[in-house]
């Protein structure tokens, strides 16, 4: 169980800090005094990781049922290879949409929107952002994946998946826990992250990807040999 955590944290850390766009939404609403909405952001952003966790631990396991030793050792390593590739090419896509000439950063429809959200909105927003957007999804299917093939008792693999989809998840809990141990103080430090995090968030998300990326095509290459 601990070489499927210890196999899984890098990946869920990039999770964490990849997301940390769509906290911008829940620090929105925090601050607009929509905390309704902010926590069904929240849980539908876990359940979201969850349910591509789970899938891919399920499909995985069938899978490595099916097939020898070797094979299942190949297919591992091929699904890490193609998903390093995904991310590289996340993050090229989001080096050229990178502001240049002091240009202000375009800010995506749906987080201008979030005025209007309802927290049943918000809830399947998170939902579809968690399990559909590429880069998120591709990077749980990664640490589900890492998950699987590091044991194949169903209770470890509970538990190292728990553990990932909270590490994975802080980001976006991270307004709300700022609101409530910050006071007074908690609408300025969430201001202040909110027009950081929109000025650099292109260029803070190609390194990030980047890196994971090298990560998880450097593990799948090795496993080939």
């Amino acid at each position: 169980m601990l070489a499927a955590i210890g196999l899984s944290l890098p990946i869920a850390l990039g999770l964490l800090f990849v997301s940390m766009p769509m906290a911008v939404i829940v620090l929105v609403m925090i601050t607009a005094g929509a905390h309704r909405g902010a926590a069904s952001f929240l849980l539908g952003w876990v359940l979201g990781i969850s349910a591509v966790v789970a899938a891919t631990i399920v499909i995985a396991d069938y899978s490595f049922a099916e097939s020898q030793s070797s094979q299942t050792s190949v297919w591992s390593s091929v699904v890490r290879i193609v998903l390093g590739l995904v991310l590289f090419g996340l993050a090229y896509k989001q080096w050229r949409a990178r502001p240049r000439n002091g240009s202000e950063p375009t800010v995506p429809k749906w987080m201008k929107s979030v005025d209007g959200l309802t927290p049943r909105k918000a809830f399947g927003l998170a939902f579809l952002s968690a399990a559909v957007n590429p880069k998120n999804a591709a990077l749980a299917v990664s640490g589900a994946a890492t998950i699987a093939v590091a044991t194949n008792v169903v209770a470890q693999q509970i538990v190292a998946a728990v553990i990932f989809t909270v590490i994975a998840s802080v980001g976006i809990a991270s307004p709300i826990l700022v609101k409530v141990f910050s006071g007074k103080r908690a609408d300025e430090i969430l201001a202040s992250a909110k027009a950081w995090m929109t000025a650099n968030n292109a260029v803070m998300m190609t390194v990030i990807l980047t890196i994971l990326g090298a990560t998880v095509l450097g593990e799948g290459l090795s496993g080939l040999q």
